[in-house]
C-alpha cells in the first residue's frame, strides 16, 4: 500500500461524531488548514442553552435581562451571573474572575469582581478621588459626606 501525503490523525479523544478522516467536522477543518487537529484547542460547543468559546461558557441573554448587559444579546455566563448579583451592568473596567480557575464554573461563590481601573497619577488628591469613585460605584453605602 502506498504512503499517503495526507496528515495522519493521532488518537485525540474527541467525543463528537466522526465523519471525515475519522474526526469530527471541526477537527477535520483544522487538519486541512493546519495539518494537525490541535486537540488542545477547545471546540466551540453549541447546545441551544449556550456555547463554549475560549474556555468560557456564553449564553443568550433573555430580553428581560438585557439591561444588565448594556443591551448585549449574548454574553459570558460569568458576567451575567455577576451582573444579576450586583443588580447592575458591569463597567467596562470590571472583570469577573473565577476563583478556582475553571472558566465554566459560574457559581456565584466561585466568582469575584475585579477592577482594572487605576488612577492616572500618584498625587494623593487623585488617589482619594479614585477611591471615592470606586466606593460610589461598588459600595455607596460606605460613603458618608
Amino acid at each position: 500500500m502506498a504512503a499517503t501525503s495526507r496528515p495522519q490523525v493521532p488518537g485525540y479523544g474527541c467525543s463528537r461524531s466522526a465523519n471525515a478522516q475519522g474526526v469530527c467536522g471541526t477537527h477535520y477543518k483544522r487538519l486541512l488548514k493546519h495539518g494537525e487537529i490541535q486537540p488542545e484547542r477547545a471546540v466551540r460547543v453549541t447546545t441551544g442553552e449556550g456555547w463554549l468559546s475560549h474556555g468560557y461558557w456564553n449564553v443568550p441573554v433573555p430580553p428581560e435581562d438585557r439591561h444588565l448587559t448594556n443591551g448585549d444579546t449574548k454574553v459570558g455566563e460569568h458576567r451575567l451571573v455577576m451582573a444579576k448579583h450586583l443588580g447592575r451592568a458591569l463597567y467596562p473596567d470590571e472583570v469577573v474572575h473565577h476563583r478556582n480557575g475553571i472558566r465554566t464554573d459560574n457559581r456565584l461563590e466561585n466568582l469575584e469582581l475585579w477592577s482594572t481601573a487605576h488612577p492616572k497619577g500618584q498625587r494623593i488628591d487623585e488617589k482619594v478621588h479614585f477611591a471615592v469613585e470606586i466606593l460610589r460605584r461598588s459600595e455607596p453605602h460606605r460613603l458618608r459626606f
